[in-house]
């Protein structure tokens, strides 16, 4: 099994427009991996999800930041909570949902989204009981 980015528990430092589409990085994105018969949970400081085209305005940018409760890719009839990292989603028109513990809920219309890991990323343990 890839790795993979679950959007419920992980936490958005930032949402800005760059050259290549709206950027949301992760100051602590939660990715799972399977090894062997177990799978190991960690928090990852480097991830990065690219939609583009970037929306004309980013409303709630100023508060779009913090820990998210849940948010998914939805791609036609198909609805994605976790998305392998690194990937690529192409389509004709996909939505991605955001919800804030804080109560915002965002939602983003594109054709094209990058989950992608920066090289430099740290990974720390999930010390949940």
């Amino acid at each position: 099994m890839p790795r993979q980015f679950e959007f419920a528990d992980s936490e958005i430092s930032r949402i800005h427009r760059t050259a290549q589409g709206c950027s949301i990085a992760f100051s602590a994105a939660l990715i799972s991996e399977r090894q062997a018969s177990e799978t190991q949970r960690s928090y990852s400081n480097g991830l990065r999800l690219v939609l583009s085209p970037c929306p004309p305005t980013l409303s709630d940018e100023s508060q779009a930041f913090g820990l998210l409760v849940g948010g998914m890719l939805r791609m036609g009839q198909q609805q994605l909570r976790t998305l392998a990292v690194p990937s690529d989603y192409q389509a004709e028109a996909l939505s991605l949902h955001l919800q804030f513990a804080n109560g915002l809920e965002l939602q983003f219309i594109g054709n094209r989204l990058r989950c992608d890991a920066s090289e430099q990323a740290q990974q720390m343990e999930v010390l949940a009981c």
